[in-house]
């Protein structure tokens, strides 16, 4: 189902799951599942390739549930580490493992991301010898590119901060990511509190998947340093041609 522009909404919507699909001359983008604190997981696919944008618990089942076989996936990019973004990291290499998957699986995450590379260690500690694919990670820095068929994605550091209940801790490595195919546009925040490089990732892109995690009663710290609120999510898309929140409040 395509929407209109500017509409908050989702096609697909069951009780707590909420999923949405985009897509435009030759690209689809499907939001899987996307509520902050529990999981979010975005399947992006072409006639030539496919690959995940985060990977929360339970992708690997939200991917089944659509019958899309995890063995299309070329890779995985991770906007940051939280668990609401990467836990169903380890049940996607498991099962494509479980299933003689062959070739190269690549994972995408932000440079310095502890947990990412923690579950890639931990699973390769216990099946180092018996994985039949190849398992190849790149950490990115702001501003790197990479090509997978004919779509381009960029990746820019976002501000998000580690927090406990609101309580900052310590700034986390995130990105967020601009792709395009073919003239089309695509940028994806990541969890991002605002900051001049979401800005240019969101500006003319054909659709924007835009983080709305906050009410805007909050403290000007959880809006200086953790998610957008409603009310900067919707002004951040009014400069796309099209946007959706996601990563909504859980209640």
């Amino acid at each position: 189902m395509i929407l209109n522009k500017g509409v908050q909404a989702f096609s697909g919507v069951t009780g707590d799951y909420l999923d949405m699909r985009w897509e435009k001359d030759g690209i689809a983008v499907e939001v899987l599942f996307s509520k902050a604190g529990l999981a979010t997981q975005i399947l992006v696919t072409t006639e030539e390739t496919a690959f995940l944008i985060d990977a929360g618990d339970g992708t690997l089942r939200d991917l089944i549930h659509k019958n899309f076989l995890p063995q299309r996936l070329k890779g995985i990019f991770f906007t940051h580490g939280h668990a609401d973004h990467m836990a169903g990291l380890y049940g996607i290499l498991g099962f494509l493992r479980a299933e003689n998957h062959t070739g190269t699986f690549r994972i995408w995450y932000p440079k310095g991301c502890e947990e990412v590379r923690a579950v890639i260690d931990a699973f390769q500690r216990c099946y180092k010898n018996t994985t039949p694919f190849t398992l190849v990670e790149h950490a990115l820095n702001d501003g790197d590119e990479v090509e997978i068929g004919q779509i381009k994605v960029l990746a820019r550091e976002v501000k998000h901060w580690h927090s406990i209940k609101g309580q900052l801790l310590r700034p986390a490595p995130a990105m967020g990511y601009r792709l395009e195919f073919r003239g089309i546009t695509i940028a994806v925040t990541g969890d991002t509190a605002p900051c001049p490089s979401v800005v240019e990732l969101v500006q003319d892109a054909d659709l924007a998947l835009i983080e709305a995690s906050l009410p805007d009663e909050v403290s000007e710290e959880q809006k200086m340093f953790l998610h957008l609120t409603h009310s900067e999510a919707k002004k951040l898309g009014t400069l796309a041609r099209d946007f959706r929140f996601i990563h909504l409040p859980k209640d």
